[in-house]
Parts: structure tokens; C-alpha cells; sequence
């Protein structure tokens, strides 16, 4: 009697992949407060906040203020804030200011992008990094004799 339909968004993302629908906030919908879903959402309105969710979409005309955590987000308006995701994806059209934790990151040419960019699991194996080498360098001196004294010319009186 049902039929389970998949709505396929203009982005490209589909609402059947989790349980929880997509969540749409309007081009004429501003929110001041944080958003927290375990679902999708596409944004094309402004949020003054901080936001979580599986899956985001900031439409062509949208403008977020706050920090942003999700498994994929793209980004095609303007954000002002922190990004942590798996895979982010910054169109063209997108103007995004702030620091940017990722795995995997693309940049399409014409995209404006202000901050600092690190890759998840990064900042963990440099510090292993330097700590290996350090422990390099420890075992190289170890290897090497102790300095031993000079000897001075015997002086004749």
C-alpha cells in the first residue's frame, strides 16, 4: 500500500539513506540557536549557531555563523566558523571563513577560503613522528663514545 520514495535533492544527496528524514531550512528562516540532528539538513536560510548533523548542505544563498560538525559537508553559500567532517566539499560559489578539520577535502577553483586547514589524525602522527625521531637521535648518542679529555701540551720550564 506504501511505497518508500527517495527524494534526490538538486545537490545530489538522498533522504533514504538514514531512518531520519532531511531537514530543510528555507531561504527565508533565520535561526539563532544551535541545531543538532542525526540526520541531513540543507541550509539555504542563516543560523547564528552552532551545528550538528550526519549529512549538511549550505545552499548558494545561505549564511551560517557557528561552528559546524558532520560526517559531509558542502558548502556552496557562506559560513563563518570552525568545520570538522570526514569529507568537506567547497563549491565555487562558497565564501568560507574559519579553521578546517577534515579527511578528505576539495576545493573547487573560485571558492574563497580564509583559515587553517588540518587533516584528521594528522596532529597524532606528527607528534609520533617527532617522537621517533627523537628516539632516533637518542640511540644515535648512545652509540657514540663520551668525549674525552683534551690532551694539553706538556710545558717545559
Amino acid at each position: 500500500m506504501f511505497r518508500k520514495l527517495v527524494k534526490v535533492n538538486s545537490i545530489g544527496m538522498s533522504s533514504a539513506k538514514s531512518s531520519v528524514p532531511l531537514s530543510v531550512i528555507g531561504p527565508d528562516v533565520r535561526i539563532v540557536g544551535d541545531i543538532f540532528t542525526q540526520g541531513e539538513m540543507q541550509i539555504d536560510g542563516q543560523v547564528e549557531g552552532d551545528i550538528s548533523c550526519q549529512n549538511l548542505v549550505v545552499g548558494e544563498g545561505a549564511r551560517i555563523s557557528g561552528e559546524v560538525i558532520a560526517e559531509t559537508v558542502r558548502v556552496h553559500g557562506e559560513l563563518h566558523g570552525k568545520i570538522t567532517a570526514t569529507a568537506i566539499t567547497i563549491a565555487r560559489a562558497a565564501k568560507v571563513i574559519g579553521d578546517i578539520t577534515h579527511e578528505t577535502l576539495e576545493i573547487e577553483a573560485g571558492a574563497e577560503v580564509e583559515g587553517h586547514f588540518a587533516r584528521k589524525g594528522a596532529a597524532s602522527a606528527s607528534a609520533a613522528e617527532a617522537e621517533h625521531q627523537q628516539q632516533g637521535k637518542k640511540g644515535k648518542n648512545a652509540a657514540l663514545p663520551p668525549p674525552q679529555a683534551e690532551e694539553k701540551p706538556a710545558t717545559i720550564n
